[in-house]
């Protein structure tokens, strides 16, 4: 599927979703509907088993479109924030695990996004940063709230009031970035846990997205009668019905996704 703003390649059971707005992959509402698209394209192949989304050029994404902003008035701002976090929204529920895959800076809107995904492995020259205030702005896009729950609250308010730069290195360390890889290599790194993500069970995987992401957005006393309820319905399903039998016969299981 290739359409204006994005690409998406088949590699095995992985879409790899490129976002291709030069230079440097600016945000606004049409390249946010086209990555939307994209993730349905996805969501309705069963064939599929884990998306990869990543950047053409030297940024992921550098921020929201300032050009555009310069055409908007207050109800605009509303209307393009909301069509962004519907396509962010898009990427957290998809029935897959959606790895960032960030081959350059992720920047404003770009980090918005990345915290959509489900993790993210970065190149090891890039630039991660939440620099809205910088605009006399603050994140549109689910920033303010997403951050929070992948880092601490000072850290996070922190990178918020001051619009600081990080590096992929630190990035990871605090928790922002599942890994680091050299610069050139992220989509080859993405796919490597791709191809880990789509030898376990499809239902199972599916689940375990469902269960957590509940997690990440109701109390800790109702995620743990959701995972319940996700659990048992699996010993419904013949992948849990192959996985157990393969494990016991000492071979690879065969999962159909069924």
């Amino acid at each position: 599927m290739i359409e204006q703003y994005v690409s998406v390649k088949r590699c095995g059971e992985t879409a790899v979703v490129t976002i291709d707005n030069p230079p440097v992959n600016a945000l606004h509402p049409d390249v946010a509907d086209a990555i939307a698209r994209a993730a349905g394209e996805v969501e309705k192949d069963r064939t599929y088993r884990s998306m990869i989304l990543t950047g053409l050029g030297k940024c992921f994404v550098a921020g929201g479109d300032i050009r555009y902003f310069t055409s908007i008035d207050r109800a605009g701002a509303a209307r393009m924030a909301l069509r962004v976090q519907a396509m962010q929204e898009k990427l957290f529920s998809l029935r897959v695990p959606v790895i960032a895959a960030l081959n350059g800076h992720a920047l404003g809107g770009g980090l918005e996004l990345m915290l959509a995904c489900d993790f993210a492995i970065a190149e090891e020259h890039i630039k991660i940063g939440v620099t809205e205030v910088q605009l006399g702005l603050i994140p549109g896009a689910g920033g303010t709230q997403m951050l929070f729950t992948a880092l601490p609250s000072g850290t996070a308010k922190r990178m918020l009031f001051t619009g600081d730069r990080i590096s992929a290195e630190e990035a990871q360390r605090v928790g922002l970035v599942d890994s680091v890889c050299p610069s050139g290599t992220v989509v080859e790194a993405a796919l490597e846990v791709a191809e880990r993500i789509n030898k376990a069970g499809p239902l199972a995987v599916e689940a375990a997205k469902r269960s957590a992401n509940h997690r990440l957005r109701h109390s800790l006393d109702e995620g743990h009668r959701r995972e319940v309820d996700i659990f048992s319905a699996l010993f419904d399903t013949d992948d849990h019905r192959e996985g157990i039998t393969a494990f016991l016969e000492g071979r690879a299981p065969q999962y159909q996704g069924r």
